[in-house]
């Protein structure tokens, strides 16, 4: 089968592109789908876990997000893979450019917060190792 899909390029421009979605293409799109949607529930439910903190919703909110971008993705992965048409998998790779944004943002966070809990370690336990 050949679809055609129009996607957004800044906004203004428009470019097509032709490819042939074939049942072991269609097949694989399903799998991808389905296992995003399996990742971004889990992604959800322990985002929602880390939430329970003040302090930790500060990556608990990213991993949250993240997770219902995931799942939105893979949702429009198995439709664009049942429905033979090109939105899906425009709508798709939208979500999953949202949910990788929210994915650096989560290790930017990580980082930072152990960049700041070595810090404290440090500062704790070094001076009463000199004494």
């Amino acid at each position: 089968m050949n679809f055609n899909e129009t996607t957004m390029l800044d906004y203004k421009n428009t470019t097509t592109i032709s490819m042939e979605l074939t049942d072991c293409l269609r097949k694989r799109m399903r799998f991808i789908g389905i296992m995003q949607q399996i990742f971004g529930v889990l992604m959800i439910i322990s985002g929602a876990l880390i939430c329970v903190g003040i302090i930790s919703a500060i990556v608990g909110i990213p991993v949250l997000l993240a997770g219902i971008k995931l799942y939105k993705s893979g949702s429009a992965f198995s439709l664009a893979a049942m429905a033979k048409g090109g939105e899906g998998l425009s709508e798709a790779i939208n979500q999953l450019h949202g949910y990788w944004k929210m994915a650096m943002i989560i290790i930017i966070i990580s980082i930072s917060f152990y960049a700041l809990a070595f810090m404290f370690m440090v500062s704790i336990f070094l001076p009463t190792y000199y004494h």
